[in-house]
Formats: structure tokens, sequence, C-alpha cells
């Protein structure tokens, strides 16, 4: 299946999961499950909650009645998510990702260690829709499934909500048991790793990065800034500077980053020219300028005017 919703790709390892868990659905109810990707990605799934062992939906198709879908999955037993807290928190790594508003794969992996699987097959969940369509999983079911996956793809906690673990209940728990444990050596911290083996200056230490997974993660979860009704540009513009900062540091060229920050900027502008985008750069506008002229020429952006009028937009 694909992760596609609103034609927006599943980004995150987790949203593609869940998407992919209708797949265990077979070949039978294959064409069910297309149509309810359409009515999804056509808006017509609203009201989606997602609850401890549950989640709901609404879908208004081309009847006189909307539906109303509930999918359920049964919460782990008593005790597995005291042993799941545990687990976690003897690895720093899980704390210091989860308190990040990152998740892991090893997460999920340690989770289903101890019975608390974060992600379920297609037979754990059950369908019901006010359709009463006698089969295994309806369109409306599939389409709030979809619909549900966004949300998810956005937000990891909710997989966590769903079953039985409220985000701020969790963190508590992990800060209190990392609170309780003796003092972390450096070496669990992986910080020094190949530290010891420089012998010269500061250029001779190794250095191995790796890409940020979701650098917009930390804003998201402090929430909508005030007076700001849509976060995504804001989103895309912190992911692109990421990816800008990543090539810089990867080894991929200064010129390539520069790039980046300036496509960046334009974007931020909507509208940019030359003099504005030095200013906000703290670049030479000459240089600036020469950027957006070899930009122009490969099509990445957009020039009306010309000389010192000249006015540019990113095409993407």
């Amino acid at each position: 299946m694909s992760g596609v919703l609103n034609g927006i790709d599943a980004r995150r390892w987790w949203g593609q999961r869940w998407l992919d868990v209708l797949d265990g659905a077979g070949a039978a109810n294959a064409r069910r499950i297309q149509r309810g990707q359409g009515l999804a990605r056509r808006g017509a799934v609203s009201d989606v909650t997602i609850e401890p062992g549950r989640l709901r939906g609404t879908v208004r198709e081309d009847r006189a009645a909307p539906c109303q879908v509930t999918i359920t999955w049964d919460l782990p037993a008593e005790g597995v998510w005291e042993r799941a807290t545990d687990a976690l928190a003897a690895e720093l790594r899980f704390t210091a990702a989860l308190l990040d508003g990152q998740l892991p794969e090893g997460v999920a992996d340690v989770l289903a260690e101890v019975g608390a699987p974060l992600l379920p097959r297609f037979d754990d969940l059950r369908f019901a829709c006010t359709c009463n369509a006698d089969v295994r999983v309806c369109q409306h079911a599939a389409g709030v499934h979809t619909v549900a996956g966004a949300a998810i793809d956005r937000d990891p906690f909710l997989l966590l909500r769903l079953r039985g673990r409220g985000r701020d209940d969790l963190l508590r728990e992990l800060r209190t048991r990392r609170g309780g444990n003796e003092p972390v050596a450096a070496e669990q911290l992986d910080l020094t790793r190949g530290l010891y083996t420089a012998r010269a200056d500061l250029d001779a230490i190794p250095l191995h990065p790796t890409p940020v997974e979701d650098p917009s993660a930390l804003f998201q979860r402090l929430g909508e800034p005030p007076g700001v009704d849509d976060i995504e540009p804001y989103v895309r513009t912190i992911e692109r500077a990421a990816e800008g900062a990543w090539r810089l540091a990867a080894g991929e060229g200064s010129d390539a980053a520069d790039e980046e920050l300036l496509l960046t900027e334009l974007r931020a502008q909507r509208v940019g020219t030359a003099p504005s985008l030095a200013a906000a750069l703290g670049r030479d506008e000459d240089a600036i300028r020469d950027q957006l002229d070899r930009l122009f020429d490969t099509g990445t952006v957009l020039r009306t005017g010309t000389g010192e009028r000249a006015r540019y937009r990113a095409t993407s």
C-alpha cells in the first residue's frame, strides 16, 4: 500500500508501518481498501480521535447519513507497561529520543519483546462501521485507518496513547526512573567513541555526523505559535534548513549548503530580491544576485524584472 494521503508521503517509519498494516487484509479486501484511501484523499473522513485501545472517525460518502467507524485493539496486559517502562529507561538513548519527540525503531523492538507491541498486525485490529457491510474491513474503516496514519506520522506519541500510555505519563515515569539511577558513565553517552584516537589538532578528530530523523519534532511538540493557524510552512522551513545543514556537515560542499539556505529564506519571503535576501542572510548582495541568476538558469527559481528591480520566487 502506498503511504500517501492528500498527495503527501508518510515521511517517518512509524507512519508508513501503520499504513502498511492494511496490506495484511489480503487480495479479497484490496478494492475496498483502495476506495477507502480515495475517501481519505478527498477529505471525506473527519473527526478522527485516538484513545487507549480505540480510534474513531466519521466518513461522509455519497449517502444521506455519515458512517461512524470504530477500530479497536486490545491493550497490553496488566503490568506489561511497567516492564516496558523499565526496559526503555535502561537505555539512555531511548529516553533522550522520546524526550525529544523522537521514536527510534529500537523502541518498537523493546516494546514488542515485553509484550506491548507498538504497531499492530492486521488481525490485531477489529473494525466496526455503521454501514453494516458483511466484510472484514469496509472502505469507511480503511479511510479512517488511513487518516489516522497521517496523524500518527506527525505525532508518534499517538501510537503510545493507542497502546494505553499517554505521552506525559510515560515521559514522567522515564524521568523518575532515570533520576533514580547512579550517574551515567561518559562511554554510555557514546560521545567519546573515537575521541581519544585523535593525536593532533582538532582537525584530526574523526567526526561521524548523522542526519536528524525529524528536525521539526521539538517545534511541533511546543504547539502552534500564538496567532498561527497553520504550522506546516514553518515545519517545511525547519526541515529545509536541516537538509542544508546536513549537506554541509556531510561534506557535500558549502556551495550546496549556501544554496539551500538561500532557497529556504526565499521560500520564507515568498517573493524576494537580492537586497532583501542578502540582508536576511548576512551575505554579500552581489554574491546573492549571482547565485539567484544560476538558480534561475536551472529553473529552481522564477524571476520577474531585470537588474536592481529583479524579484525572485522559488519554484517549489
